[in-house]
C-alpha cells in the first residue's frame, strides 16, 4: 500500500531541529537578543535562552518555517535567507531545497525554475531560446498540452509557469487550476495572443501573477518573470487598466462585521493599499516601513485570507468594505 503522506509531511522531517539550527545561527552572529526576540514574534514558536525551539505550529510547521525566515529578513535584509539555508541543510539535507520552496523561498536559493507551456514547437522554443542564457533563470522542463503541463509541474515542481491559455486539450486557466490546488506557492504567469477581457479576467481570477501579450518584447517579459519570481504582479499598465476598470463595474457589497476581518489594522492598510494597484516599493514608501515588511504583510494577508494573488485581495476588498477608511463621525 502507498504512502498517502506528502513529501515533507512533519512525520518526515525534523522540522523542530531545522528551526533551532536557524535561530541558534542568527544567536551567533548577531547576539541572542536580537535573534531570540525576532523569533518569538512568530505565532507558536516558543525558544529557550539559548535558542532551542521548544515548540511550533505542528500542524503547519512550513508556516513557522516560513514565518521565521521572513521576520528575520525582515530585520536583516535578504542575506538572512542564504544564512537559513546554510543552517537548514545540514539537517534536512537532500530535502533541504523542496522544503524551502514549499515555504516560498525557493527564487533565493538560485535560479528560478520555470516550465513553458505552449502548444506551438518553434514558439516554445523561442522562449527557451530568451530564457536559456539568463543565469537567474532556469528552463526545467517544455510542455504543448494541458495534460502534459499538469504532469510536469507536478514532477518537476517549478517555482514558474510560463503559460498559453489556448491548449489542444483544454485551457490554460484549466491547467492553472490543477496546479495551483496541488501547489499554491507555483507562480503563474500568462503569455497569449487573446486580448478579449473574457480570457484575461479568467487567468486573473485563478491566481495568474501575470499577463503578457506574445508581441511583448523581450526585455519587458524578462523583467516581468524576475518581479513575479520575487512574489510581486507583473502586469503591463494597459492591462492593468482593464482590469482595475472591471473591478470599478462591480456592485459595491456591504461592509463585513469586525468578527468575518481577522487582519490586524496594519495589514487591513495593505490590503487598501494593494486595492489601489500600489506596489511593494510605494506601500513601504507610504506607510514608511521597509520592502521586505511589506512583503511580510502582503504575504501574511494572502495566507491569513487563503487568497492567491493579489487581485482576489482587490475582490476580498471590495467584498469587505474596505477600499476606504471608515469615515469618522461628524461631531
Amino acid at each position: 500500500m502507498m504512502d498517502s503522506r506528502s513529501p515533507h509531511s512533519p512525520e518526515d522531517v525534523p522540522y523542530g531541529e531545522i528551526l533551532t539550527s536557524i535561530v541558534q545561527r542568527f544567536v551567533q552572529l548577531v547576539g541572542a537578543p536580537a535573534a531570540l526576540n525576532a523569533a518569538r514574534r512568530i505565532p507558536d514558536l516558543q525558544v529557550d535562552a539559548e535558542g532551542r525551539v521548544l515548540d511550533y505550529d505542528r500542524n503547519d510547521p512550513l508556516n513557522t518555517l516560513h514565518l521565521l525566515i521572513e521576520q528575520y529578513r525582515s530585520v536583516f535584509g535578504d542575506v538572512a535567507v542564504t544564512l537559513s539555508q546554510q543552517a537548514a541543510k545540514p539537517i534536512a539535507k537532500q530535502q533541504t531545497e523542496s522544503i524551502l520552496q514549499e515555504a516560498g523561498f525557493a527564487s533565493q536559493m538560485g535560479p528560478t525554475r520555470i516550465l513553458v507551456v505552449d502548444d506551438h514547437v518553434l514558439f516554445r522554443e523561442g522562449i527557451v531560446s530568451l530564457l536559456t542564457p539568463q543565469s537567474d533563470l532556469q528552463v526545467v522542463g517544455q510542455a504543448g498540452s494541458m495534460a502534459e503541463a499538469i504532469v510536469q509541474a507536478h514532477e518537476l515542481r517549478p517555482d514558474l509557469v510560463l503559460m498559453d491559455i489556448g491548449l489542444p486539450d483544454g485551457s490554460g486557466v484549466d491547467a492553472t487550476k490543477a496546479i495551483l490546488a496541488e501547489r499554491p506557492s507555483t507562480k503563474i504567469v500568462f503569455l497569449t495572443i487573446y486580448e478579449d477581457d473574457e480570457k484575461l479576467f479568467a487567468a486573473i481570477r485563478v491566481g495568474a501573477m501575470g499577463y503578457f501579450f506574445k508581441n511583448v518584447r523581450s526585455n519587458d517579459l524578462l523583467k516581468g518573470l524576475r518581479s513575479v519570481a520575487r512574489g510581486e504582479a507583473s502586469i503591463p499598465p494597459n492591462i492593468a487598466r482593464r482590469i482595475l476598470e472591471e473591478f470599478s463595474r462591480l456592485p459595491a457589497a456591504q461592509p463585513a462585521d469586525s468578527q468575518s476581518v481577522e487582519l490586524s489594522a496594519r495589514e487591513i492598510e495593505i490590503v487598501r493599499e494593494l486595492a489601489r494597484g500600489s506596489s511593494n516599493r510605494e506601500i513601504a514608501k507610504r506607510l514608511v516601513i521597509s520592502e521586505n515588511t511589506v512583503k511580510n504583510h502582503v504575504r501574511n494577508v494572502l495566507s491569513k485570507l487563503h487568497l492567491r494573488s493579489r487581485y482576489e485581495v482587490v475582490e476580498y476588498a471590495r467584498a469587505h468594505g474596505l477600499l476606504h477608511p471608515p469615515s469618522r463621525p461628524v461631531s
